[in-house]
């Protein structure tokens, strides 16, 4: 398939990192240092100039005979007008555009634009639900597949779970514990494994079964107070997702006009008109008392001091959304576990949309972890044999295998069985050994 990416930010280079291993795929960008970086880094094709132009965009859609168009500016009226002309320019094209404003959310046709990503949106659907996961410090979301992915956190206060073994816990049956995190260290057989405080559990499964776990874990107390930091539209949307749950919210804003907006739009959450980095306000707001915090301002500056300021409040659990790549270390350097970066969220949903599920689903913020699924081919060395009698290559771990619409979370004397599609996670595994134990190329980087 052929893809021209039109805008390479954050969100603009993280799609074309990924897509580029599949696809042949040019970018335009009218930033000389960014097209550079993308050049030297990728295996792309680049065009330095402005992607909104006619001329420029119609020359790249024919030479480069294009079959997505996908454009990730930071501007929505550019990225629909580059979706719109690309359809006028090859009425059968896929368009894809990235608005962050809601009022630019048209409706999706053949004739202007075939999908549209909003990341504050998809932002505020995470942070919700990592929100009512109280043990979690990161949660993804496989809608495809109706699974869910979340790393959990062990802390002093699972006193039922330190000094168990992975194998020894009473596991909800729709879920698998895929990895255990210790320090640097990626436990890919967790099964012997005592778990110890500080070890983060990677669980697959469904969201009942995310939420089982959860349960599981021990929640010493039910998060039911809320504070938001930041009324835009993703702090909105998270107010309203949390508000259908029932939850008790509290939302700073520092715009007034704002504040009117959100006080007609919510209708049970509380409105406070000033900053959420005030420690007197804060205080005075009893924001100490929270169960979660959800930084979710448009500076990630703002968001990193208002996390630091709900800790040593002491707001039981704090997130945080950030923006500028560079900020992920920051933040975890500081502390603060759970972060949504909105590259990396538009650039999976990007590629969901755009690799079949065979090629890869999901790739995580540990570099070299990856999920993707295989299908058993009758052929192969799996078939009609015993989870538990075959070597895997070291960093491979089976999820789920999906059964004629039913997902089977895998035991060690289950039967893979032709055609099954078998749900991976890898940890820098070995692709060709993968290959050969599944009688199947995998056309992806592991």
């Amino acid at each position: 398939m052929n893809i021209i990416i039109v805008g390479i930010g954050s969100v603009g280079f993280t799609a074309t990192e990924v897509l580029s291993h599949y696809h042949d795929v040019m970018i335009i960008d009218h930033d000389r240092n960014v097209i550079e970086k993308a050049k030297n880094l990728l295996n792309v094709s680049v065009l330095y100039e402005d992607g909104a132009n006619p001329k420029v965009l119609e020359g790249a859609i024919t030479r480069h005979k294009a079959d997505v168009v996908i454009s990730t500016t930071g501007r929505d009226d550019d990225n629909l007008l580059i979706c719109m002309l690309s359809k006028i320019i090859n009425p059968g094209i896929k368009t894809i555009a990235r608005i962050r404003d809601p009022d630019y959310l048209i409706n999706t046709s053949d004739k202007t634009v075939d999908q549209i990503i909003s990341p504050e949106i998809m932002t505020a659907n995470k942070m919700a639900e990592l929100a009512l996961l109280e043990n979690a410090i990161d949660y993804e979301s496989i809608e495809s597949m109706d699974l869910g992915l979340a790393v959990f956190e062990v802390t002093e206060a699972h006193t039922k779970m330190i000094g168990q073994m992975i194998i020894n816990l009473e596991m909800p049956d729709d879920c698998s514990v895929m990895a255990i995190y210790r320090d640097d260290d990626v436990i890919m057989n967790p099964e012997m494994v005592q778990i110890r405080v500080g070890d983060r559990i990677r669980v697959l499964g469904s969201p009942d079964g995310i939420r089982s776990f959860n349960m599981m874990m021990g929640v010493q107390r039910d998060a039911t107070e809320f504070i938001i930091i930041g009324g835009g539209v993703a702090g909105s949307r998270t107010a309203k997702l949390l508000e259908s749950k029932k939850r008790y919210v509290k939302l700073f804003e520092m715009d007034p006009k704002k504040c009117s907006k959100l006080a007609k739009d919510l209708n049970t959450s509380i409105i406070v008109n000033g900053s959420g980095v005030d420690p007197h306000l804060l205080r005075s707001e009893n924001v100490g008392r929270a169960d979660v915090m959800i930084a979710i301002t448009d500076t990630d500056e703002t968001n990193l001091l208002a996390c630091l300021m709900g800790m040593k409040l002491g707001t039981t659990k704090v997130i945080s959304r950030y923006s500028m790549v560079e900020y992920e270390d920051i933040f975890d350097f500081t502390g603060i576990r759970s972060t949504v970066g909105n590259h990396r969220v538009v650039a999976n949903e990007v590629t969901k949309t755009l690799i079949e599920d065979e090629k890869a689903i999901l790739r995580m913020k540990r570099d070299g972890e990856l999920f993707f699924s295989v299908q058993v081919d009758p052929r192969s060395k799996v078939s009609n044999e015993r989870l538990g009698d075959i070597n895997f290559p070291e960093g491979c771990r089976v999820g789920c295998i999906i059964r004629d619409k039913e997902k089977i979370y895998p035991r060690m004397d289950t039967v893979f069985k032709a055609d099954d599609r078998v749900i991976l996670f890898t940890y820098n595994s070995s692709k060709s050994k993968l290959e050969k134990l599944f009688g199947t190329r995998i056309d992806i980087e592991v």
